[in-house]
C-alpha cells in the first residue's frame, strides 16, 4: 500500500497568511519568519501540487485559479485541526475552550441568559464570545469559521445551500409605537404612509420582508430609518414618535407602559427563527451544546406565553 505524503499543516497556516497580508514580506513579518523563509514554503507548496498558487507582483500577491482552491480548502483543514485541538484538550478541566456566535435583538431579551448560565455549568471555563447583529452580518462569519454559528430569521431569498439549518422557533411581531399615541381601534398599513418608522438594518431575513411589505403598502423607504441599535430604536420610538415592527417578547424589558401596540387589519410576515452553522466545519462539542440549549429554552419560552 502506497503511502500518500500530505502538505504539511504549518504550510497552509504560511501561505493563508500570506493572502491574508498581501505579501510575502508581510506575511514573514506576522509570522516572525524570514522573507527568503516564507518564499521557500510557498515554492514547497507550487513544487507539491506542480502549480502556481499564486502570482507575485510588486503590489502584492494574486491566487491563481488553483489558488483559489487551495485557500478555500486549507482554510477548512485548519478550522478543523483547531477545533480537533480545542475539542481533546477540553477532555482537560485546565484548558481554557472557545466558542463564539450571533444572536439577534430578541435571544438577548428572552431566554440567552439562562442559556448561558446553564452553559457555563456544563463548561465552566469556556470562553464565550457573543454578538448581537441581524443574521445577515453574521453569514459571511459563519463560512469562513470567524464564528461557530448564529441564530437569526430566515427568509426564502437566503442561500443557505451550504449551511446547516436547525428551526428554532416562529416569533410573533408588532406593530409599536409610544403610550403618549391614542390608539382608536384596528388601522392599515396604508393608513400609515405619513409615519416615521425605524427599522433593523439588514438585507436580508424577516425585516426584509417586512420593509416588502411596507412598500407594498405604499409606505416609502425614505421614512424608514435602518439602524443595527436596538436602543436607537427605543429612543426614536419612544422621543421622537417613530413606529417600529418587533417581536412582542421585546416590549417588556423596556416597560410595558411606555409603548402601546397598534392593532393592524394586515397580516405582517412570520419571523422564523433558527440556528445555522458551516457544513464545511464539523460543529464543536461545545457549539452543539449551545445550539442544543437554545432549542430548549425557546420551546421553554413558548409555552410560557402560552
Amino acid at each position: 500500500m502506497n503511502t500518500i505524503i500530505l502538505p504539511k499543516t504549518q504550510h497552509l497556516v504560511v501561505f493563508q497568511e500570506v493572502i491574508k497580508s498581501g505579501s510575502i514580506g508581510s506575511a514573514a513579518r506576522q509570522l516572525g519568519l524570514t522573507q527568503p523563509a516564507v518564499s521557500k514554503i510557498i515554492s514547497d507548496i507550487e513544487s507539491y501540487f506542480g502549480v502556481e498558487v499564486m502570482v507575485r507582483k510588486n503590489t502584492g500577491v494574486k491566487l491563481t485559479a488553483a489558488g483559489q482552491v487551495l485557500l478555500s480548502y486549507s482554510e477548512s483543514i485548519t478550522r478543523e485541526m483547531k477545533n480537533m485541538v480545542s475539542e481533546i484538550n477540553s477532555l482537560s478541566f485546565s484548558t481554557v475552550m472557545d466558542v463564539s456566535f450571533g444572536y439577534p435583538s430578541l435571544i438577548g431579551f428572552t431566554f440567552l441568559s439562562e442559556m448561558i448560565k446553564k452553559f457555563k455549568e456544563v463548561f465552566p471555563k469556556a470562553r464565550v464570545s457573543m454578538y448581537e447583529a441581524q443574521l445577515s452580518s453574521f453569514l459571511p462569519a459563519i463560512r469562513d469559521g470567524r464564528l461557530d454559528f448564529a441564530i437569526g430569521t430566515l427568509s426564502d431569498e437566503m442561500l443557505l445551500q451550504d449551511l446547516h439549518v436547525e428551526p428554532l422557533f416562529e416569533s410573533e411581531f408588532v406593530l409599536v409605537a409610544s403610550k403618549t399615541r391614542t390608539c382608536t381601534g384596528p388601522t392599515t398599513l396604508a393608513s400609515l404612509t405619513h409615519e416615521q418608522w425605524v427599522m433593523p438594518q439588514t438585507d436580508m431575513g424577516y425585516y426584509k420582508e417586512l420593509l416588502t411589505t411596507l412598500q407594498d403598502n405604499h409606505i416609502s423607504i425614505e421614512s424608514i430609518v435602518q439602524t443595527d441599535s436596538v436602543v436607537t430604536i427605543y429612543n426614536l420610538v419612544l422621543n421622537a414618535d417613530y413606529l417600529t415592527v418587533i417581536p412582542r417578547d421585546m416590549i417588556a424589558p423596556f416597560g410595558s407602559d411606555q409603548f402601546i401596540v397598534l392593532p393592524v387589519e394586515d397580516e405582517l410576515p412570520v419571523a422564523r427563527y433558527a440556528a445555522v452553522w458551516s457544513k464545511n466545519y464539523r460543529i464543536k462539542k461545545s457549539a452543539s451544546v449551545l445550539v442544543e440549549l437554545a432549542k430548549q429554552y425557546s420551546s421553554m419560552n413558548i409555552e410560557r406565553r402560552r
